[in-house]
């Protein structure tokens, strides 16, 4: 694991440094990568409404034998549930199988109708407005509230209104989206960023760029390897790699 295995949020709580994401991982698969991570000594599990599969991550929890108060659990609010964040939060819950989360995230400030178009009758502010005061009646279910995929701009918008301070932002971050300004207001603000998609997006051309192999190689390491690492060399940052094969899941966890 890196040197660095946590990281202090503005709530006191510790969150693990590395963890599992869990987009875009599929039925099947997903209960396999949960259970064997958290056997393999990962305690950051992240998951959302959107991608589908909080239940199927909530077998593979189970299925672990990992004691629940020995996982660090996020999940997110999906667009279409911004009109009632409350009965979202307890689905999320009932479909986990826990009775808390670690970490509730407002997965994209974009309120969407049911048929997901852009729902204007919402104000996104608002939303995260239930989600403190969810936080704040709650904390029995709720230990920490934070946002994903807010720019500068939206998390000045919200940092002059909110009464809690978002935890933690939740952003696409590698070499070729650095997204410094966005680093720049969470570490002014106390704010931890979590790094999503540290090896590139799908279909990165990332691991094949000559620099990165070049360094790569004088880490002793490969190139996918490298780029997880610079993220968390990046002071700050927690990093979500998606991994679902058992051999990729212990070279993270033995580095």
């Amino acid at each position: 694991m890196p040197a660095k295995k946590a990281l202090k949020l503005n709530t006191g709580a510790e969150m693990p440094a590395v963890g599992l994401g869990t987009w875009r991982s599929a039925p099947g698969a997903v209960e396999d990568a949960v259970e064997h991570a958290l056997k393999f000594g990962y305690t950051l599990i992240d998951t959302a409404a959107a991608y589908g599969n909080e239940k199927e991550v909530g077998q593979g929890i189970k299925a672990s034998g990992v004691p629940r108060g020995n996982i660090f659990l996020t999940t997110k609010l999906g667009n279409e549930s911004h009109k009632d964040p409350e009965e979202a939060l307890n689905r999320s819950l009932k479909n986990l199988g826990t009775n808390y989360l670690d970490l509730w995230l407002m997965h994209w400030p974009a309120p969407m109708t049911p048929e997901y178009k852009a729902d204007k009758s919402i104000n996104w502010i608002d939303t995260w407005k239930e989600m403190e005061r969810l936080f704040k009646a709650h904390p029995d279910k709720l230990k920490a509230i934070g946002v994903s995929n807010f720019s500068a701009e939206f998390l000045e918008r919200l940092l002059t209104v909110a009464e809690v301070i978002p935890a933690v932002n939740q952003i696409e971050l590698h070499p070729s989206c650095p997204q410094e300004d966005i680093i720049d207001v969470c570490r002014k603000n106390g704010i931890v960023v979590t790094a999503y998609s540290p090896l590139g997006s799908e279909n990165s051309p990332l691991p094949s760029n000559a620099t990165v192999k070049s360094i790569a190689r004088s880490m002793a390491s490969n190139p996918p390897m490298c780029l997880y690492l610079s993220k968390l060399i990046n002071l700050g940052s927690t990093c979500l790699p998606n991994l679902c094969q058992k051999a990729e899941l212990r070279a993270i966890r033995d580095h």
